[in-house]
């Protein structure tokens, strides 16, 4: 999922990182799957800015990520 540069969908990522980063380890149950999103959304948006063949590898392993995010949320 491609995000805008100028989205504020950014700040809304921005902020679920610092609550994620202020959670236990592991996170609560009940926010897994949120979290599973939002890290995958946010390496989904740093992969266009990596180096080619970094971003290639990122993007090759991101749809099992997903698949396993999606299935846990659901």
């Amino acid at each position: 999922m491609a995000i805008d540069q100028n989205s504020p969908l950014w700040a809304h990522l921005a902020d679920w990182i610092k609550v994620l980063l202020t959670l236990p380890d592991p996170p609560p149950e009940q926010l897994v799957p949120a979290t599973d999103i939002v890290i995958l959304t946010a390496i989904s948006a740093l992969t266009a800015r990596l180096s080619p063949a970094l971003g290639t590898e990122l993007r090759k392993a991101l749809p099992a990520l997903q698949a396993r995010a999606k299935a846990a949320a659901g």
